[in-house]
């Protein structure tokens, strides 16, 4: 054997053995410092950090020390001291908090983590704990019995996500079925549940993720990554609500969105030129199909140079913008990453000067072809060029769009990916595209929401993303990419926006109708329904093939789709109100069934995740299959008021109940209060001082009503209103009480109109202990300002009312 082959077979030698596992080893020694425990282990460094009662931070590294670079996702600043125990209990150290009991066994170093009354909640596997391999790092924690998973973002196939492995790796993968893996969003946070009783891990790394949720095992689940550290948090619950809660006061949570950016939303590749986006504004206007925002495509631009018009088919965009936002449409366009490699361009002269894109190790500017053929890529990890990037699309909201579409931005070029080695900025700390990859959209996305606080620092704008990372919540609506107009994507519209709910991302939904390819009208029809009562709702399509505006099927699927989109804005009060609790917990507004009834076993069937709740008081039943008309759903304990028949179901068993095209099955929960509007083409274009409240009386229940000016951020100054809706029935008295809690803001209800249900007889109706006229018809009452209508026939009572505060109702059976 000659000296060559020697050496080659030595280095194989060498990288073969360097491939192998090194785990964290024994405890050498520790030292406890405030909030934070520092313990040297045999090959690791290892922190821990008490972040609150039922957070703790495990950090791990191999190296001599850990990063500096700050977190990308976790915002939190932890300015309170948790107080908590620490002790050495010989075999193992102890870390006690109200909620948590961890002990961190010495040799091996492993985990057992518990919870206030010592019943374990989560282990590391006892062979393998954390261990490294290269750069690779690695998790493994003993798969407890009967544990399920959930959560992770952005995922295809069924919600539970047990036995399946998934990949943290933003990517461009249009027409995505059931089973491809990665797609665009990454958001490495799990949650899970065993014996009922949830906790959640969010693993704090950018790097190529990886989650294997005993896939092929039963002995372990584990969680790792291609570079970076071992650095996750643990959460506790015990209830789904506390972890999710938990993680978003980690990650931040979403500002309240303008009003409008909850109606409804048309798109499509591409309207153009300007005739055109009128064409389809005016439509909407004359068949009185209710809808708020317009989107331009990338065919605005001039040769897909962001930040331009294209001349000739958008000769005045200001004009055009100004006399749009007259008839009430909001217009936004699509902004790409991408920035033409073009010496005439002043977006690539500006970049090129001032050093803001991405470049090769060697100092020379990377270029990857896009849609406007080779282009540079801004560095969004520095701030410089993200300031630079928020002047840019100042042009733009100065020429009055209120909005942007960010797209794109994986980022995704032509072969599907950067190379490893381009160099980003990382906040000074300088790193490869394959620690910035995942977090590129996270900051295009802050670069944006900067830009609209510096430039229009007292109006709320809208943004909307295909990428992102955790925390992208607190800038970003998010939809799922470019899905297909068939059944699998419709179900997957379902459950990837509960997935995405549960990973700290409210505002969510889909392509309604589906972007590629045409469907049945029954199957817009059904997506239509479904987008109705999903928090964002836009219908989007490609290029080239029929068009899917609400009149594109004919008059009859034109009629149901304009009665499904009047109930969305019909709901509009109780929506606004849902996303003003989701900005305030974290909490999302599709959930699923486990979500609010965490102890009924029926709720984590693989057939209930068709179903979910749209806030607490709602049960959405959607059709997702283009031929059927009967839906099988599940009511938990109580009683359900079915919103189509006036029927009431007793809870606790799955039913079949019949679902025709033009209907989406939905049922009230005993004890919900839900305020309505009357229906208007767009959010503000009436004053209508009416305000509807549907009651479903049960023994007690309340409901905070919170209003405001829906534009600005006065609120967070205080001009608000909230407003305590109580109900309480005694016997055969029943009561509603309305009072002000808070009055910062002049709400514009000069009448209520409470629909009261369930209620199979009535003597009397008082208020403020004064007699209220009974009317015999609801005709009646509605010309008259105080009084009220039983309707026999539905077992429904109406009650109107001036005002919208100090009312005390009692009404006799």
């Amino acid at each position: 054997m000659n000296k060559y082959v020697v050496f080659i077979l030595s280095i194989l030698f060498i990288n073969v053995s360097r491939a192998e596992f090194k785990f964290v080893g024994s405890v050498v020694s520790y030292n406890k410092t405030g909030d934070e425990i520092e313990l040297k282990l045999t090959n690791a460094l290892f922190n821990i950090y008490v972040i609150d009662n039922n957070i703790i931070r495990f950090r791990y590294t191999d190296k001599n020390s850990f990063s500096a670079a700050p977190s990308y996702a976790v915002i939190y600043n932890n300015e309170k001291t948790i107080p908590f125990r620490f002790a050495d209990d010989g075999k193992y150290l102890t870390i006690s908090t109200g909620d948590l009991n961890v002990h961190i066994f010495k040799s091996p170093c492993r985990l057992k983590i518990y919870d206030k009354d010592m019943n374990l909640i989560n282990e590391d596997d006892r062979s393998f704990g954390v261990g490294f391999d290269g750069n690779e790092v690695r998790c493994f924690k003993e798969l407890l019995e009967g544990e399920r998973f959930y959560g992770l973002g952005e995922k295809t196939g069924p919600l539970e996500k047990t036995g399946n492995q998934y990949t943290m790796w933003n990517s461009d993968h249009p027409a995505y079925n059931a089973k491809t893996d990665p797609l665009y969003e990454s958001i490495p946070f799990f949650i899970g549940v065993r014996e009922k009783k949830a906790y959640g891990i969010f693993f704090d790394n950018t790097y190529k993720s990886y989650f294997n949720m005993g896939a092929s095992s039963k002995r372990f689940y584990w969680f790792g990554a291609d570079g970076g550290e071992m650095d996750y948090y643990f959460i506790a619950g015990p209830e789904i609500k506390k972890v999710i809660s938990s993680y978003t006061m980690l990650t931040g949570r979403m500002e309240m969105p303008p009003k409008w950016a909850l109606g409804y939303q048309q798109s499509k590749w591409s309207y153009y030129p300007e005739f055109k986006v009128r064409d389809i504004a005016k439509n909407f206007r004359e068949k009185k199909i209710p809808c708020d925002v317009i989107y331009l495509d990338i065919d605005y631009m001039d040769g897909y140079r962001v930040f331009t018009w294209d001349s000739a088919r958008f000769p005045d965009p200001a004009r055009m913008l100004a006399d749009l936002k007259n008839e009430g449409f909001k217009i936004v366009p699509i902004i790409d990453p991408g920035i033409k490699a073009d010496s005439n361009y002043f977006a690539a002269k500006e970049g090129i000067t001032d050093g803001l894109f991405a470049k090769y190790p060697d100092g020379t500017v990377y270029q990857g072809e896009v849609w406007p053929s080779w282009s540079y890529f801004p560095d969004f990890t520095m701030k410089k060029t993200r300031d630079w990037w928020g002047e840019k699309l100042n042009t733009l909201l100065k020429t009055g769009v209120e909005g942007f579409w960010n797209d794109m931005n994986e980022p995704a070029v032509w072969g599907n990916s950067f190379p490893d080695i381009v160099r980003f900025s990382d906040n000074g700390f300088g790193a490869d595209h394959k620690k910035i990859h995942n977090v590129y959209a996270l900051e295009e996305a802050k670069a944006t929401f900067d830009a609209f606080h510096k430039y229009s620092p007292n109006k709320r704008h809208f943004m909307l993303t295909r990428a992102g990372f955790a925390g992208i919540q607190r800038y970003s609506a998010v939809w799922t990419g470019d899905n297909v107009a068939n059944n699998e994507s419709l179900r997957l519209a379902c459950t990837m926006s509960l997935g995405m709910g549960l990973s700290g991302v409210p505002f969510i939904g889909s392509d309604v109708g589906g972007f590629i390819g045409v469907g049945t009208p029954n199957l817009y029809t059904r997506w239509m329904e479904l987008g109705a009562f999903t928090p964002f709702f836009r219908a989007h399509s490609q290029k080239n093939q029929k068009d899917k505006e609400p009149w594109a099927f004919g008059d009859e699927v034109e009629k149901n789709v304009k009665n499904i989109i009047s109930l969305r804005y019909k709901l509009l009060p109780y929506i606004y109100n849902e996303f003003h609790n989701a900005s305030i917990t974290g909490l999302p507004l599709m959930r699923p069934m486990f979500f609010d009834f965490q102890n009924d076993d029926n709720c984590y069937e693989n057939k209930a995740q068709y179903q979910y709740m749209f806030g607490e008081n709602i049960l959405v039943a959607p059709v997702l299959d283009e031929k059927s008309t009967f839906k099988e759903l599940y009511l938990p304990e109580g009683y359900w008021y079915d919103w189509w028949t006036d029927k009431v179901y007793q809870g606790g068993k799955w039913i079949i109940v019949s679902a025709p095209v033009d209907r989406i099955p939905l049922f009230i929960k005993e004890g919900a209060i839900i305020p309505e509007q009357p229906v208007e083409q767009y959010v503000g274009e009436k004053t209508d001082s009416l305000l509807t409240v549907i009651v479903f009386p049960s023994k007690q229940s309340s409901y905070d009503f919170y209003e405001d000016d829906g534009i600005t951020f006065n609120y967070k100054k205080g001009e608000y209103s909230e407003t305590e809706i109580k109900s309480e029935i005694s016997g055969n008295t029943g009561r509603i009480t309305v009072k002000k809690i808070h009055d910062g803001y002049k709400s514009e209800h000069k009448t209520t109109l409470f629909k009261v249900l369930n209620i199979s007889s009535l003597s009397s109706v008082k208020n403020n202990l004064k007699d209220l006229t009974g009317y015999p018809s609801k005709t009646d009452l509605n010309k008259i300002d105080e009084g009220y209508f039983f309707d026999r026939i539905k077992s429904t009572v109406f009650i109107k009312i001036p005002g919208f505060d100090n009312i005390n109702i009692s009404y006799q059976k």
